[in-house]
């Protein structure tokens, strides 16, 4: 109650500060009028041209015509305070009073939109908590709608006040036209605010949906929907500050367009790349991207209006334009269930002379490891029916379930050990095993300790299979030499 006086307070203050700074009379007229003379206009008092003002007083029904009850009001305040000193001083400085009219009514409509969001949002949030929509409720506060919905009817508002005292030429004409055309420019700048608001508390709420479940999945039509509707409103504020029509504008725009069109040529592709990537769901916040031509391998940080910002797994950031994802190949890890981890991927080469069937005892002794059954029959799943089951498919099942088994790889994604194509133009380099896992989500120095663990885990695991890696050809032992037993 206390903090509802004092505003109550100080917009009263205002507007009697507003109602003194609002008579454009000169101290010589108020006193002919106080004596009962007709009161002269000063030649001096307009601010531009040699508009010549009327030599009889006008009333204030005769200056604003058909007035409501408001205006009559307003103009009526605007005589009663006009002949206090300060009152007095102001109209003997036109300028001055001028400024401070325009500051007075600027700053009462700041006072009103602060009551009507405070008010808005008390009887808003009441109703949507009735309704049990708080996740609605919560979505408008995150939004910052309230603000906005309160400061465009108070800058209305404010815009018509400088109106009525510019027609009854209680400010200066000029002045009352001029500012009340820049307050309903801001109005335009605050719907498209007010616009993009909206935009970004629908993308929230269907972001929140159980079947979506993803953080801005609405991003990209948000961002491609903002640029016309800021464009045309930017066009039409212009157009209204300065008191012309917005087809001056558009014809201007019309006539520039080839020149435009070739300048913001990129700019115009990446808005349609941007709509269709967000259209078919192709890239999102989190994926794990490979650019291969770019050297582009890592997670997708941030997805903007031009460009994708790309961080790899060393660290370094790549911004790569949006259009790239439409004109060029790339390759996406995106599970469908969803993982914010790193992706691992990693090879290993083997001495190919190291891999070799193994015998009936070696295949009894690898039974009595304590999960020895389970390498077995999934050594047995890769190798084709009626073959002897080598050691090198041993070592990939017993790497597979111990990646599947470890606490910081992610199971929901892909673990798997395949062997690599060889490449017939290289110089013999052995058999390549090649690794595929996703490490759960963690600060990237404990993510290197973990690949790196990961790695030296496979190679430490060689030879208890009889395998050996291959370095180089000038390493690889004589033909002669006897291979590492297998140790199972």
């Amino acid at each position: 109650m206390a903090r509802t006086s004092r505003v109550l307070g100080w917009s009263a203050g205002l507007a009697i500060v507003f109602c003194m700074a609002a008579s454009p009379r000169s101290a010589a007229a108020q006193g002919e009028a106080a004596q009962g003379q007709p009161a002269q206009t000063p030649t001096d008092a307009p601010l531009v041209g040699d508009t010549e003002s009327p030599a009889e007083p006008i009333a204030v029904q005769d200056a604003a015509g058909a007035t409501d009850a408001s205006q009559e009001a307003l103009l009526s305040a605007v005589r009663t305070i006009e002949s206090s000193p300060f009152g007095q001083w102001l109209r003997e400085h036109p300028v001055a009073w001028n400024a401070i009219a325009f500051a007075a009514i600027v700053v009462l409509a700041l006072v009103l939109a602060f009551v009507l969001s405070r008010t808005l949002r008390a009887i808003v949030r009441a109703t949507l908590v009735r309704a049990h929509k708080e996740a609605l409720a919560a979505a408008i506060d995150a939004g910052r709608l309230y603000g906005i919905l309160g400061l465009m009817p108070a800058l209305l508002l404010g815009a018509r006040a400088l109106g009525i005292l510019g027609n009854a030429e209680l400010v200066h004409p000029l002045v009352g036209l001029s500012a009340a055309n820049l307050l309903v420019a801001a109005v335009v700048i605050a719907g498209i605010v007010l616009f993009g608001r909206l935009l970004t508390v629908a993308d929230e709420l269907y972001s929140a949906r159980p079947q979506v479940n993803r953080k801005g999945a609405l991003a990209g039509y948000r961002q491609v929907a903002m640029v016309p509707v800021a464009l045309i409103g930017i066009v039409a504020a212009s157009a209204i500050a300065v008191g012309k029509s917005p087809i001056v504008f558009l014809a201007a725009i019309g006539a520039l367009a080839t020149v435009l069109g070739v300048i913001f040529k990129d700019f115009i592709i990446s808005l349609a790349a941007n709509l269709m990537l967000s259209a078919n769901d192709a890239i999102r916040v989190g994926d794990w991207v490979e650019l291969k031509q770019h050297s582009i391998d890592g997670r997708i940080a941030e997805i903007k209006t031009t460009a994708v910002r790309v961080q790899n797994a060393d660290g370094t950031v790549h911004t790569v334009p949006i259009s790239r994802f439409v004109q060029e190949p790339y390759r996406n890890f995106r599970s469908k269930y969803g993982s914010p981890g790193r992706r691992v991927r990693r090879s290993i080469r083997i001495d190919a002379r190291s891999i070799r069937a193994m015998s009936d005892a070696e295949v009894a002794r690898l039974g009595q490891w304590a999960d020895g059954a389970a390498i077995l029959a999934r050594a047995r799943a890769m190798t084709p029916e009626g073959a002897a089951v080598s050691n090198l498919a041993c070592y990939r099942a017993e790497v597979e379930a111990q990646l599947a088994r470890d606490a910081t790889i992610d199971a929901s994604l892909p673990i798997a050990l395949t062997q690599g194509d060889p490449d017939p133009s290289a110089p013999p380099a052995g058999v390549a095993i090649d690794l595929l896992c996703f490490l759960k989500p963690a600060p990237f120095a404990d993510l290197a300790a973990r690949e790196g663990a990961i790695l030296d885990r496979m190679l430490v695991q060689l030879p208890a299979h009889g395998l050996r890696g291959f370095q180089s050809v000038g390493d690889l032992p004589g033909l002669s030499e006897r291979l590492p037993a297998a140790a199972v």
